[in-house]
């Protein structure tokens, strides 16, 4: 019978562990309600703070190869996933529209919806590339991953277009609820007068 030597077990112990590292994707933004008591308004002071801190939206790009995503027999479409983009960026005050000193520009890497069991999962990842007041280059890009999870028997009779929609929408909101508490200390003024108002 073949036996691994300890040394050799210790070898592919650690070849796992760099692997799962690797594979690792950044788990779902939690929801506010699953949060215990102590830590929930710390949290929501948080997010606070991240959506009042205004980031200036230098520009927003999509550099899939393929722009729609394919769920069932129909398409979500490009301009729905960017419009949901949009929104979600506006809603967490990041806009072309903020005479802010920091700016970003964010690029839509990739989205997908994926049916498991009687799950959608829907995720996406964006690319961020940031500026902040004075500097005269934006960073090297760094990346952040949104995923929702729906359970398609709890979704009242919609389709699986609307589903999907749903889904990625959340997703979405997710990746950038990261970005910008990424970004929180560097917001300065904001957070400054955020805190004295608290």
């Amino acid at each position: 019978m073949f036996k691994i030597k300890p040394a050799s077990r210790l070898f592919f112990a650690c070849c796992a562990l760099a692997l799962l590292i690797g594979c690792e994707s950044t788990s779902p933004e939690l929801d506010s309600s699953l949060i215990p008591e102590a830590q929930r308004k710390e949290y929501q002071l948080a997010m606070s703070k991240a959506k009042a801190c205004p980031i200036n939206l230098a520009e927003l790009t999509d550099s899939r190869s393929s722009k729609d995503l394919l769920v069932g027999s129909r398409n979500v479409t490009e301009d729905t996933l960017y419009t949901l983009l949009q929104q979600s960026l506006e809603a967490m005050n990041v806009s072309p529209n903020n005479e802010a000193g920091n700016s970003v520009k964010i690029v839509l890497n990739r989205a997908f919806v994926k049916s498991l069991g009687s799950n959608m999962v829907a995720t996406v990842v964006l690319d961020v590339m940031y500026k902040p007041r004075n500097a005269n280059e934006f960073s090297p890009s760094a990346t952040f991953r949104g995923q929702s999870v729906n359970v398609i028997e709890d979704s009242n009779h919609k389709d699986s277009n609307e589903i999907a929609i749903d889904a990625m929408q959340t997703a979405i909101i997710d990746a950038t609820k990261r970005i910008k508490s990424s970004l929180l200390h560097k917001c300065g003024d904001a957070l400054s007068e955020l805190e004295h108002a608290v």
